[in-house]
């Protein structure tokens, strides 16, 4: 591990007070901790649903869903309670300084966010395979460890590589704040332009780019296959698998890709102002992806709602013969 450096002095943040429209730290306690407990309520349900109910959990479009959950399930307990107790106190940190919590923190909120976008624009792409291509690409075992799993299990490996090099192992000092929130919240890996460039561009840019253009065609081609082409199509066979993916890419887009705009503009000469009011706030309402997505992916799969709150079960009544006694 990289070596590290300790600082006790007040960190300045990069935004000027005037020009934030960032909520205060009261607000967005509030705001989150309204949101926080029962989304961790629907995150534990529908992970544990989808683990242990065979018929679901081997339905392939529903494993990228259950990587997701789990990677809100940590964020929403680790990542957004050190948010909750900085907000407390507004912007700082009450627990006792350690530099293992502090990468912790940074590993979760740098790497776990930057996964989700990521697995996202990998569904985006595979759905047009479960969608348009399963009979020819997923009609065997091997086929689907290939174009299935395989991309899964490379995705993972180079998410858990690049965080933790870049994190727990920099080729450069980290700095910490230990009386400031998030640690001063500025891995060194960022002052690398390399590092920092593959990050933002590459993690978060081009992938939240190629999920809103994925996300788009996955759209177009449904409709034109379900109203316009005379290619025999079973829109209802599909009809959820796609419904889920665009619901959820719709929440993350909405927020994440003006953010990744911004950023993509920002790079460009005379640009570097751009956007920058409106940017931190963004960043504030970055979490409500997580936040929110559970409920999304509940919304989207009728069968794990609970029925007896949407429907009253009906009583069967049983009819047995009826017997009367003779009249002496």
């Amino acid at each position: 591990m990289a070596d590290n450096e300790t600082e006790n002095s007040t960190y300045s943040y990069d935004y000027d007070d005037e020009e934030v429209i960032i909520p205060s730290a009261k607000v967005q306690f509030w705001t989150y901790l309204v949101f926080e407990i029962p989304s961790l309520f629907c995150n534990l349900y529908l992970l544990y649903y989808l683990t242990f109910n065979q018929r679901l959990r081997s339905q392939l479009q529903n494993h990228v869903i259950m990587i997701l959950l789990f990677l809100c399930l940590i964020i929403l307990v680790v990542d957004n309670s050190f948010y909750l107790d900085g907000f407390r106190i507004d912007h700082g940190n009450s627990f006792p300084f350690s530099i293992e919590v502090c990468l912790l923190w940074w590993f979760i909120d740098y790497g776990f966010y930057g996964a989700i976008t990521i697995y996202l624009t990998w569904a985006s792409f595979e759905r047009h395979i479960l969608v348009f291509y399963r009979r020819q690409l997923l009609n065997t075992k091997r086929k689907i460890f290939f174009i299935h799993y395989l991309p899964l299990i490379i995705i993972s490996l180079y998410l858990i590589g690049f965080y933790i090099g870049v994190i727990f192992f920099p080729p450069c000092q980290n700095i910490f704040y230990s009386n400031e929130f998030e640690c001063g919240s500025y891995p060194c890996y960022q002052d690398i332009t390399w590092l920092n460039t593959w990050d933002y561009f590459v993690n978060g840019v081009l992938c939240n780019i190629l999920e809103a253009l994925f996300s788009i065609a996955l759209l177009l081609r449904a409709i034109w296959r379900r109203f316009m082409s005379t290619r025999h199509f079973q829109w209802k066979k599909y009809r959820k698998m796609i419904i889920q993916l665009l619901s959820i890419s719709a929440l993350s887009l909405s927020i994440n890709l003006p953010q990744a705009l911004i950023v993509f503009l920002q790079s460009q000469p005379n640009m570097s102002n751009f956007g920058s009011t409106i940017e931190p706030y963004l960043f504030y309402l970055t979490t409500y992806v997580v936040l929110f997505l559970p409920f999304i992916c509940l919304g989207v799969l009728p069968e794990l709602w609970p029925q007896s709150f949407f429907s009253h079960r009906r009583c069967r009544v049983a009819v047995v013969p009826m017997t009367t006694a003779a009249c002496a």
